[in-house]
């Protein structure tokens, strides 16, 4: 115990004299009094920053910008010229298959007729029968469900049938119908120019009277049926294809648009003009504020003549 004491006091002593003679001035532990006394504290104007490498940062590559077309200027439609009217080439005839229903029903005013057999035709009467050989002639005095009924000569009580095709009746009507329709058409010229002559020239036209129409401009009838302001219209030279005695049958007047409006339609059958003569044809006369304003055909809707 006695030795750690003394080993102590040794290291002691030796730490002390180191201090007081060997420690640096300013690094003395125990005689601080003999360290110098601190200088004034040097502070730098401008502290030395520590340099960093410039970083140049990559710069993108500048956009380019995108080439945008004009818009090319739309050009105006070129103006639509009106397209002149086509000439009139005449009246419009039906064909006559539709005259003749198909050659199913040929009127009986295109007959009778001498007509060529195109193959042996045979004829019964009451005491016996004869026999025309193909090529020779015979009359066709009818017709029944597309067969031709047949007479060995105009006055014989004598009957046969063929086909229509067996005959040449056929050709006879077709060349019959040109030969018409050339002399119907420079017909309605004539009447055409006559009414055309009459409108320009004719008075101002009435209000119809109570008899004629009622208030509402629909035609009423006569105590014969007809009515009056539709034969006034015929009487007038408004129509001519259709005569009042012609008529055979008149239709009660049925509301129609005329012209945005309303107005009333009057069908009626009559006996008009063909080329197998009058034939029953239906029309209807357009009436609006109780006047009629034209005739129409129902099956073509073409004018009356």
């Amino acid at each position: 115990m006695k030795s750690l004491f003394v080993t102590l006091l040794i290291l002691g002593g030796a730490f002390l004299a180191y201090d007081y003679f060997g420690a640096p001035p300013g690094k003395k532990l125990v005689f601080k009094s003999l360290n110098p006394p601190p200088g004034p504290k040097l502070v730098l104007a401008h502290p030395v920053q520590e340099e960093k490498p410039e970083v140049k940062e990559a710069m993108p590559e500048p956009v380019k910008p995108a080439v945008v077309e004009a818009p090319k200027p739309v050009e105006p439609p070129a103006p639509v010229k009106p397209v002149a009217p086509a000439a009139s080439s005449g009246p419009k005839f039906e064909p006559i298959e539709a005259l003749t229903g198909n050659w199913l029903k040929i009127p009986q005013t295109a007959f009778p007729r001498e007509v060529k057999l195109l193959q042996e035709a045979t004829f019964k009467m009451s005491v016996g029968a004869s026999k025309v050989a193909a090529g020779g002639k015979a009359y066709a005095v009818g017709s029944e469900g597309g067969m031709i009924i047949l007479a060995p000569t105009a006055t014989s009580p004598a009957r046969g049938q063929l086909p229509i095709d067996a005959t040449d009746l056929k050709d006879q009507l077709n060349a019959s119908y040109e030969k018409w329709k050339i002399v119907r058409a420079e017909e309605l010229k004539a009447i055409a120019a006559k009414k055309a002559l009459n409108a320009s020239s004719a008075p101002v036209e009435a209000a119809p009277s109570s008899s004629e129409a009622d208030a509402a401009g629909k035609p009423v009838r006569d105590s014969k049926g007809a009515f009056p302001l539709l034969l006034a219209s015929m009487n007038r030279g408004q129509v001519t294809e259709i005569k009042p005695e012609n008529v055979l049958d008149w239709n009660d007047p049925q509301p129609v648009m005329i012209q945005g409006k309303s107005g009333w339609a009057v069908k009626l059958t009559a006996n008009v003009k063909t080329i197998f003569g009058l034939q029953p044809v239906e029309a209807q006369a357009l009436v609006l504020n109780g006047k009629v304003t034209g005739w129409y055909y129902t099956g073509s809707g073409e004018e009356v003549p």
